[in-house]
């Protein structure tokens, strides 16, 4: 049985919400993650040997370019191999940059990756 199958990390999509510092100004949109984009991260060889488990959201910021900019947790899973993990799947994802009047701006967004056995 391939143990990527029954234990794979789960890309959780209603937890991806933009924000910013300032609220934005009108007409403006946030980044948006291509989630079919998302290869399914690998869970971790020793943190599923040891059965761990756990939550780790990360806020993210895209580029006008439509890149990955930076990635920070913001919440642990309270293992670092975990969120290692997340913070190289999202490296993996395809983004549509923010824009604000008509022209495309770097923006931070969140995203939470459960990690379930």
């Amino acid at each position: 049985m391939n143990p990527f199958i029954n234990s794979m990390a789960i890309l959780a999509v209603a937890a991806c919400a933009a924000f910013s510092a300032h609220a934005a100004p009108a007409g403006a949109s946030h980044p948006k993650v291509d989630l079919a984009s998302c290869a399914k991260p690998v869970y971790p060889a020793d943190a599923r040997a040891a059965k761990h488990d756990g939550t780790v959201k990360l806020a993210f910021l895209v580029g006008p370019d439509g890149k990955l900019a930076d990635s920070k947790v913001e919440s642990s899973s309270g293992h670092a191999a975990l969120d290692d993990a997340a913070h190289q799947a999202l490296k993996l994802c395809t983004f549509r940059p923010a824009s604000a009047k008509g022209k495309p701006v770097e923006s931070w967004a969140r995203v939470a990756y459960v990690w379930k056995l």
